[in-house]
């Protein structure tokens, strides 16, 4: 009797989602010394994330994040476990060049670029699509807006071109992150080019890259069948709110 393969479901489970920390008795214990000597003032002033590892994700890792008063601290644990395995970083918001974004169906994460007098680094917070409600209100920060904001709200006062519209529908509806830079955008450069499929005659997948000028920075946008990466490089301008 032959038998089935039964393959893994890799999607993460619900106690596998990033949550947001609300006092400091929350703080996993591995990290709780550490991020109470890092707060400077009230633990209300920060906002912190506890991602959990994966079970089901050989790359994945275990990580807290917190970000207030123009800093950003980060933790991750290494395999080995325990508190000499954690890897600390602490960013000023200052010191970041650029953010990008990479989306792969239900992978997603966040990079931080950021110089430091080693020179240029980068930071990844890998998330669970489904919480961007903890991972939104982190990168407008980073860019400078408000928490809370909403490109879609802002998109409102000032519309995308349609000509983007009648070129691209994806790059269109991707074009709305652009407004974490600026509040709104006539200018812009797109491209396109057909890749035929080795293995697949007669199909097709298109690659597509977007750039806007915007007045806080410059957005770009690649897109690549279900791969998307935006990234926003910041002018030195962004307010700090």
């Amino acid at each position: 009797m032959l038998r089935k393969k039964c393959r893994v479901d890799g999607r993460p489970t619900v106690s596998e989602w990033p949550v947001r920390i609300w006092s400091a008795e929350e703080i996993p214990e591995q990290y709780a010394e550490a991020v109470n000597a890092w707060i400077k003032g009230a633990f209300s002033d920060y906002q912190f994330v506890h991602a959990p590892k994966r079970r089901t994700s050989q790359q994945s890792y275990a990580y807290v994040f917190g970000y207030g008063k123009d800093r950003i601290l980060f933790f991750r644990e290494s395999e080995t476990g325990g508190e000499a395995a954690i890897r600390k970083e602490e960013i000023l918001r200052q010191q970041i060049a650029a953010v990008s974004v990479e989306r792969e169906l239900l992978k997603i994460k966040i990079i931080l670029h950021y110089h430091d007098a080693e020179g240029q680094k980068g930071l990844e917070f890998p998330y669970v699509p489904s919480v961007y409600y903890l991972y939104d209100p982190f990168l407008n920060w980073i860019l400078g807006r408000e928490k809370e904001f909403m490109p879609g709200v802002a998109e409102r006062e000032h519309p995308r071109p349609r000509k983007l519209y009648h070129e691209s529908l994806a790059m269109f509806n991707f074009s709305l992150e652009a407004y974490r830079l600026g509040d709104g955008f006539d200018d812009y450069r797109y491209e396109s080019k057909v890749h035929l499929r080795k293995w697949l005659p007669g199909k097709k997948t298109l690659e597509e890259w977007l750039e806007i000028p915007m007045e806080y920075g410059k957005f770009e946008l690649h897109s690549l069948g279900y791969f998307r990466k935006w990234t926003y490089y910041l002018s030195g301008k962004v307010s700090k709110i």
